[in-house]
């Protein structure tokens, strides 16, 4: 049998855990012998992961306020990592992170050392980042488009991609759902800085009144919050809080992703006030859409992305989204989405993610 092949994946802070399960299973199934480096708060899956306990490495950057205390819990990390003779690394986080930039700037140079960069205005924007690429010159982004979308002042930095749109098989939750109910989920907390709220109360205020459509925020709001103050507000003032379903407490993961399985369409209202979205990131309501193979609805200026052109339907303004709406209400959408391309494969995705590595 064919040796495996040391690595260590590993991730610092408490985002991006939605990224880690398709790594895993890149890894394990491709004969990596993998130990997890994880984040505390990021271990809610870790039942899933098919990984043995004695390579789970659970490490809080943040477990004490001694700037002393976290020194020695950073050198300890340092330690096992040599000890543990790791030909590479894949960091989920490749940013800004201070125990992040420590590891890339100390360790040997024989481990190489890969990470996802979530935003690339980070690249040419910040000069802690600019550190990190000193070591890191090759990273994951999440989306194809990513790969060649802005411009990158460092050029000895070079892009692969893959999708992690591969889930655990969670146990099926009690969520109620009405026969003539169509769904349409909005992943994550309500944030008017990441989205457009606004023109979903406008189409909604157009469209004559229904039963049939239901907007599921699937996001903790927390009541205390300007944004969420400001959302409420408006929709009772419109008369439109019928139409939403929204949620008090933390969502828990089986909870999520029975909402997203039931929905029939996902949203992306992305706002486009700062551009990130059409060059320097995704969000991740893409990418559940891609996992489920459910029809997004975007705005037009996304239409630039090959994958949503294929997979969305786009609105320009309230009026036309509120025509989709509409549509979607009586059942009446013309255009077809298809999830055929091969890419959208667990095979194609690990072969992508494998080639960096391995090239």
């Amino acid at each position: 049998m064919k040796k495996k092949k040391k690595i260590a994946l590993i991730e610092l802070t408490s985002y991006h855990e939605e990224c880690l399960y398709s790594q895993i299973q890149f890894l394990i199934k491709g004969n990596y012998e993998l130990t997890l480096i994880l984040n505390p708060k990021n271990n809610s899956n870790i039942q899933f992961y098919g990984i043995p306990k004695k390579n789970i490495i659970l490490y809080n950057p943040r477990s004490s306020s001694f700037i002393g205390k976290r020194i020695a819990n950073w050198f300890s990390l340092y330690q096992f990592i040599i000890k543990s003779d790791f030909k590479k690394i894949v960091f989920n986080t490749a940013s800004s992170n201070k125990e992040v930039i420590a590891l890339t700037k100390f360790l040997p140079k024989r481990i190489k050392c890969y990470g996802i960069i979530h935003n690339l205005k980070k690249l040419n924007r910040s000069t802690s980042q600019k550190i990190v690429s000193q070591r890191i010159t090759e990273y994951y982004v999440l989306n194809d488009f990513l790969t060649n979308s802005a411009d990158i002042e460092n050029d000895k930095i070079k892009f692969s991609s893959f999708y992690p749109i591969f889930f655990p098989q969670y146990d099926s939750e009690q969520v109620p759902k009405n026969n003539n109910e169509i769904w349409i989920c909005i992943p994550g907390e309500l944030n008017y800085k990441r989205r457009d709220y606004e023109v979903i109360l406008k189409a909604l205020s157009y469209l004559a009144p229904t039963n049939h459509l239901k907007i599921i925020l699937l996001g903790k709001m927390d009541s205390k919050k300007p944004d969420t103050i400001q959302f409420l507000k408006h929709a009772e003032q419109l008369g439109l809080l019928k139409y939403f379903v929204t949620f008090d407490n933390f969502i828990p993961n089986t909870v999520f992703h029975e909402y997203i399985k039931k929905s029939e369409y996902i949203m992306a209202p992305v706002s486009l006030t700062e551009q990130n979205y059409l060059a320097y990131k995704i969000t991740g309501a893409y990418n559940l859409a891609f996992a489920y193979k459910k029809p997004l609805i975007c705005p037009v200026e996304l239409e630039v992305i090959p994958d949503l052109k294929e997979t969305s339907h786009f609105y320009k303004n309230p009026t036309s989204l509120s025509q989709l709406f509409k549509k979607i209400s009586e059942n009446y959408v013309n255009k077809k989405i298809s999830y055929d391309n091969p890419k959208w494969s667990f095979t194609e995705q690990q072969k992508n993610y494998l080639n960096l590595l391995e090239t």
